[in-house]
């Protein structure tokens, strides 16, 4: 075959891959099932990986929500438990209170 026969050639074939012709090929008829087939698991798979990965996404936002919480009811309890010392609440009152604290112990009732 000669050069220009090459290029007829692949220009022809390009030709009938665009305009389609490329399917009416006697192979390509017998394969259509199966390439049908393939396309078809292709698209699922992408559809699949696309929905992992938005939900990959939200489980890494929703542990970092986690671990912002976390850290917030660590410093709010930690300034509960400042707030409520005996003696933070006493310095509070002040001196004019009439609240003194309980100096005996106390008295379990048993019945």
């Amino acid at each position: 075959m000669s050069a220009t026969a090459k290029k007829t050639k692949k220009k022809s074939f390009l030709l009938k891959l665009i305009t389609g012709d490329v399917l009416m090929h006697p192979w390509v008829k017998r394969q259509m099932g199966l390439i049908v087939l393939v396309v078809c698991l292709v698209v699922l798979y992408e559809g699949n990986r696309y929905g992992s990965q938005l939900e990959t996404v939200k489980i890494q936002r929703l542990r970092a929500d986690i671990i912002d919480l976390q850290n917030e009811s660590v410093a709010l309890r930690n300034e509960l438990m400042q707030k409520s010392l005996q003696s933070n609440i006493e310095r509070r009152l002040g001196d004019d209170n009439p609240l003194r604290p309980a100096t005996a112990a106390p008295i379990v009732i048993e019945k």
